[in-house]
């Protein structure tokens, strides 16, 4: 039997996204247990389209973030991850460019969202990493998705030196790259 979805005003959709950009867990818990899970799908900001999602991920709540995202059957919890905003940026967007690494790795690893998915802007969420100096989770980025075998990246107090060799897999994504 399919979930109830509790239809909430605009108003209380912004206590919900409030309480999810501030950690509060203990109201949010109490929220859902009274409206249902599944009304989290219908919960975004009437302007900027942000969930409850994107501002637990923003403001670094990653118990939050991973509360949110358990109380929705796995189909569910997989869209709103990769849910985009009115700007386009998704939860992953956000906790790259405000540097929550745990919250990356959660996105990407549990719930599959595409760090290369661009925003309106056209930037990705590695991009937003680097471009607001998270080098912890750019260098990250870089490990995961690094396409060469023997790409290496070492820090070494301030600076920090990436090696590879170029290979197939360069000249493929050069060529991709220039056609897009």
């Amino acid at each position: 039997m399919a979930q109830e979805v509790v239809e909430l005003t605009q108003e209380e959709m912004d206590a919900v996204i409030y309480d999810s950009r501030e950690g509060d867990l203990e109201t949010l818990k109490e929220i859902f247990d009274e409206i249902g899970a599944n009304t989290l799908m219908t919960i975004k900001d009437d302007i900027t389209l942000s969930t409850p999602l994107h501002m637990a991920a923003a403001n670094g709540h990653l118990e939050s973030v991973k509360y949110l995202l358990s109380i929705l059957s796995k189909e569910d919890a997989l869209k709103l991850a990769s849910q985009k905003n009115e700007s386009g940026n998704t939860a992953l967007h956000w906790a790259a460019y405000s540097g929550h690494l745990e919250i990356v790795k959660l996105l990407c690893d549990d719930y599959n969202v595409d760090p290369f998915e661009r925003n309106e802007s056209g930037h990705d969420a590695i991009y937003e990493a680097e471009n607001n100096n998270q080098a912890e989770v750019e260098n990250w980025f870089l490990n995961k998705y690094a396409v060469e075998d023997d790409f290496k990246v070492e820090e070494d107090g301030e600076d920090t030196k990436i090696t590879y060799t170029p290979g197939s897999e360069s000249k493929e994504a050069d060529e991709r790259a220039a056609k897009a």
